[in-house]
């Protein structure tokens, strides 16, 4: 029998009695547990089984984690820090996902290993004063046909790259988080920007709270870059092209924005002052290429295996590789 099969098995055939369990279990244990679900729920997310799955399909071979896993759990480590709970309390869930689990003594130490690493991360963040989630005031909303954009303030500068997004939590909306690219890249100015459709519903002098930055990012190390923008996409596509402005010698940078999108003429002005930036009218495969929309309409496009996908809606990954 292969190790931790039957923890395998129980996440997989019997996953609602699982998320039930879980989520009544921490909101017992830990006072701010509530807090990360919405008001309406009674389960865990489907994110934390798909998780807990990993884990264990990746430290079967040896009943350790390797450091493939160890790098995903730092970085979850780091998201998951918008939520409030201290670094000790990754100790309570390995507790607890192994008593509802049933799990055996090496699932134990795999389960205790992983919290341990999460904690560690979370603490070193919080020592290195790395702010676990940021608030934002809207300062402005504009309607572009089925898009809004919104622009905001935050209270100190953020930080990520062109092309990630973020989790945005709307006052009001308890445990309801929504990936937003910004449309903008970082700045000392302390703005934001981004293209909502129904996402998030915010009008001026409203708060929102941000949490760390996730996703991949353009290199910006080729001659050049070709991004395709479907609806919302605009918004990484935008912090890319600003972003490439704002470089010495930028890539030759091809744009296809696709369908309904804000700001085209914004692009359009710079393309006619800029001859490194054009519009084209189909979606270009040259050099480094970047794909930027919700998910199911950059999977209708078909892009070619092995471009740079920018879909904030998209599902956290949580796939084994195949060996």
């Amino acid at each position: 029998m292969d190790r931790f099969s039957e923890e395998v098995r129980t996440l997989r055939s019997d996953r609602e009695r699982v998320r039930e369990q879980l989520f009544s279990a921490i909101i017992a244990e830990l006072p701010q547990g509530a807090g990360m679900f919405p008001r309406d729920s009674n389960k865990v997310s489907h994110e934390l089984i798909d998780a807990l799955t990993y884990i264990f399909l990746t430290s079967s071979r040896t009943a350790t984690l390797p450091e493939s896993t160890l790098h995903t759990l730092r970085a979850w480590a780091l998201d998951l820090r918008r939520y409030g709970f201290p670094p000790t309390a990754y100790a309570v869930f390995a507790r607890l996902i192994r008593q509802v689990l049933s799990a055996g003594i090496e699932a134990r130490f795999v389960l205790e290993d992983a919290a341990a690493e999460m904690a560690r991360t979370a603490h070193a963040a919080d020592v290195e004063g790395v702010p676990a989630a940021a608030a934002a005031r809207v300062t402005a909303v504009r309607p572009e046909g089925g898009i809004h954009v919104v622009r905001l303030e935050a209270g100190f500068p953020l930080g990520y790259r062109p092309g990630q997004f973020m989790p945005v939590l709307q006052v009001g909306r308890q445990g309801v988080w929504r990936n937003l690219a910004p449309a903008l890249p970082a700045n000392p100015f302390c703005q934001l920007e981004f293209h909502v459709t129904c996402e998030i519903e915010v009008q001026v002098g409203d708060y929102v709270t941000l949490g760390a930055a996730r996703g991949m990012w353009p290199s910006f190390a080729r001659s050049e870059l070709s991004v395709t923008a479907v609806g919302s996409g605009t918004a990484a596509a935008k912090a890319i092209v600003f972003h490439a402005l704002e470089m010495p010698q930028p890539p030759r940078v091809r744009l296809a924005l696709l369908g309904e999108v804000a700001q085209r003429s914004t692009f359009e002005r710079l393309a006619a002052v800029c001859e490194w930036f054009s519009i084209v009218e189909t979606p270009s495969t040259s050099g480094e290429v970047v794909y930027c929309g919700p998910e199911v309409d950059i999977a209708a496009l078909n892009p070619p295996p092995g471009v740079l996908r920018v879909c904030p809606d998209a599902p956290e990954k949580w796939s084994v590789p195949a060996s």
